[in-house]
């Protein structure tokens, strides 16, 4: 599996996703529910640098692959 597939089962799924931005640094989420996160697993990613809730965003940091990820996400979410 992938790590955007796995980041992408992690929020909840493609029907759990709103909106999906990104920055230099995060993938940024908007949820239509938060609470389907599971935050134990994402945590558990090896990219994944740190993860949180903030601005009513999810946001994910990762150590590499932003860019790479952040494409495979939007194809996923198509």
């Amino acid at each position: 599996m992938t790590l955007g597939e796995q980041i992408l089962e992690s929020v909840g799924g493609a029907g759990n996703v709103g909106e999906l931005t990104r920055c230099w640094v995060r993938l940024r989420f908007v949820l239509h529910d938060p609470s389907l996160v599971d935050q134990a697993r994402i945590d558990a990613l090896d990219d994944v640098a740190i993860a949180v809730h903030q601005h009513g965003q999810y946001q994910i940091a990762l150590r590499r692959g932003l860019v790479e990820t952040f494409d495979e996400l939007t194809e996923l979410l198509r």
